[in-house]
């Protein structure tokens, strides 16, 4: 009887839709309290993303594989898990811009505005600034950069994190040698 190999890709599902959970109620307490578009509250997003990857890899590494996590193993899951975390966060992203509450992007723009001009932006870059601002956080664009995004950030986030966790098999531990 042989024993199944864990599945990288079915723990990165896993994980994945834990990620996106995790983020669909970040960004509803969020949302309800009026942070949309705060810096410091983007950095705590990352921060809850690595969390989860890290969670990833040692329970892929501790309770399925044996102990063991190979980097590589490491970074698939790693940018895998962000991928499907990405997914299911930018679908939701979509829905409330485009559906639940569209004003949002409106929010958006005069807030970046704001700063823009705070800044001392010049008024002939400013027209240019809004219309860049506009095309990026647009339902469309958000979706397209949470999919092509989140498994570039999971990737490089989990080169990281695999070369922490990972613990590899020792080559030749002796329990193969036979005496002849």
């Amino acid at each position: 009887m042989e024993t199944q190999k864990p599945s990288v890709v079915k723990n990165a599902m896993t994980y994945g839709l834990y990620l996106g959970v995790v983020s669909i109620v970040f960004t509803l307490i969020i949302y309800l309290a009026g942070l949309l578009g705060n810096k410091a509250i983007g950095w705590l997003s990352v921060a809850i993303s690595i969390g989860v990857l890290a969670w990833a890899m040692i329970n892929f590494r501790d309770k399925q594989n044996g102990g063991y996590l190979r980097y590589g193993q490491g970074v698939g899951l790693g940018t895998l898990t962000m991928f499907f975390g990405g997914v299911i966060s930018g679908v939701f992203t979509f829905i409330l811009y485009k559906f639940i509450d569209p004003g949002i992007v409106e929010q958006l723009v005069a807030q970046a505005m704001e700063e823009a001009m705070a800044q001392g932006t010049p008024d002939a870059q400013l027209e240019m600034a809004e219309k860049m601002i506009r095309m990026f956080t647009s339902p469309n664009a958000i979706l397209i950069m949470s999919i092509v995004g989140s498994p570039f950030m999971g990737a490089i986030i989990s080169l990281i994190l695999a070369a922490i966790f990972k613990k590899e098999p020792q080559m030749f531990d002796g329990s193969q040698i036979e005496e002849a």
